[in-house]
C-alpha cells in the first residue's frame, strides 16, 4: 500500500468516480422507470378521475412522451436513491468520526420517514384540492386540463411536501448541536411565518391560493412541532449535564 499522502486532486478524482457511478445508477433506474411509466401515469391520473368532472388532454404532439420521461426520471431517482446514498457515504464516510457515523444512520432513517410522510400526506389531500380546483367549471364551462400540467403539478406537490417535511429534522439538528436555541425560533416566529408564506408563493407552480395554503399550513405546524422537539432536546441535555 502506498504511503503517498492523499492530495486534493485524489479527492477530486474520487468524487468524479462517485458521481459517475451515481449517474449510472440513475440511468439504470430511469430505464426501469420508463417501462413502468405508463402504469405510473395511470396511477397519478386516478385522483383526477375521482374528484374532477372533466377531461385530461394531450395538447401537443410530444406531450405524451415528455410526460412518460418525467415519470421515468422520478421512478429512476427513487429506485437509485439507496445506491446514490451509498456512494455519498463512501465518499464522506472515511472522514467522519465514530460518533458522527453513529448519528448518521438515525438521521438518514428519520429523513426518509419524514420524506415519505410528506408524500403520503400530499397524496391524501390531493383529491380535496383537485375537487376544489375543478368546482369552478359552472354551466357552459368544462374542465379541460392539460395532462402535462396536471402531472407536473402532482409530481411537484409530492416532492415538495416530502422536502417540506424535513423542516423538523433540520431545526432539531440545529438545536441538538447547540448552534441555535429553541428560544430563537420562538422569538422569531412572526418572521418565520412571513418567510413560509413567501417561500410557498415562490414554490407554488400554480397561481391559486389553495395550492399555496396547502403548503403553508403543514409548514407552520411542522415549525411549531420542531420548536417543541427542540425544547425536549434541550431539557434532556440539561439533565445529562447535571448528572
Amino acid at each position: 500500500m502506498s504511503d503517498r499522502p492523499i492530495t486534493f486532486w485524489d479527492h477530486l478524482d474520487e468524487l468524479r468516480k462517485r458521481i459517475l457511478r451515481s449517474f449510472l445508477f440513475v440511468v439504470i433506474g430511469a430505464s426501469v422507470g420508463f417501462a413502468l411509466a405508463r402504469r405510473g401515469r395511470e396511477f397519478l391520473m386516478q385522483p383526477f378521475r375521482e374528484a374532477v368532472p372533466g377531461t385530461l388532454s394531450l395538447l401537443g404532439p410530444s406531450e405524451g412522451f415528455v410526460i412518460e420521461i418525467k415519470i421515468a426520471i422520478l421512478i429512476g431517482l427513487l429506485i437509485s436513491t439507496p445506491f446514490v446514498a451509498w456512494q455519498l457515504y463512501g465518499f464522506v464516510g472515511p472522514g467522519l468520526r465514530r460518533k458522527e457515523k453513529l448519528w448518521l444512520w438515525p438521521i438518514v432513517g428519520i429523513s426518509t420517514v419524514l420524506f415519505w410522510g410528506g408524500v403520503v400526506f400530499s397524496w391524501m389531500i390531493l383529491p380535496t384540492a383537485l375537487e376544489f380546483l375543478g368546482s369552478f367549471a359552472e354551466v357552459g364551462l368544462q374542465n379541460f386540463w392539460s395532462l402535462n400540467s396536471y402531472i407536473s403539478l402532482v409530481l411537484f406537490l409530492l416532492i415538495a411536501f416530502g422536502v417540506i417535511f424535513q423542516l423538523p429534522l433540520v431545526m432539531g439538528l440545529l438545536i441538538a448541536t447547540g448552534l441555535v436555541k429553541s428560544a430563537f425560533f420562538r422569538k422569531h416566529r412572526r418572521i418565520a411565518i412571513v418567510l413560509i408564506f413567501f417561500l410557498a408563493a415562490l414554490a407554488t407552480p400554480t397561481t391559486d391560493a389553495l395550492t399555496m395554503m396547502l403548503m403553508v399550513a403543514p409548514m407552520m405546524v411542522l415549525y411549531e412541532a420542531a420548536i417543541w422537539i427542540g425544547v425536549l432536546l434541550e431539557a434532556r441535555r440539561k439533565k445529562t449535564a447535571k448528572a
